[in-house]
């Protein structure tokens, strides 16, 4: 499963550590970091990760405690991946 996950702050800047945060909660799912990006500085990212099948709902309900804390906004897409030989 491919999980994409945005993140943007309500705030003039984004606290950095909220992508360690997430890393950390989504590895105890099982999910492994492939990427973060930067889609706006200081302001938007967006991480991709590869793991188990999981709900977006359950996701949504794990990832939404750190969001409020720190005042972003995220969203969360799950794709079928498909592993090439």
């Amino acid at each position: 499963m491919l999980l994409i996950v945005n993140l943007t702050a309500k705030q003039d800047s984004f606290p950095v550590g909220v992508l360690e945060q997430c890393d950390a909660i989504l590895a105890e799912l099982g999910f492994k970091k492939e990427v973060h990006s930067v889609v706006k500085p200081g302001k938007e990212f967006s991480a991709t990760y590869t793991g188990p099948i999981v709900e977006k709902t359950r996701l949504e309900e794990i990832l939404t405690p750190i969001a409020e804390k720190n005042q972003i906004n995220f969203s969360v897409e799950l794709e079928e991946s498909v592993k090439f030989p």
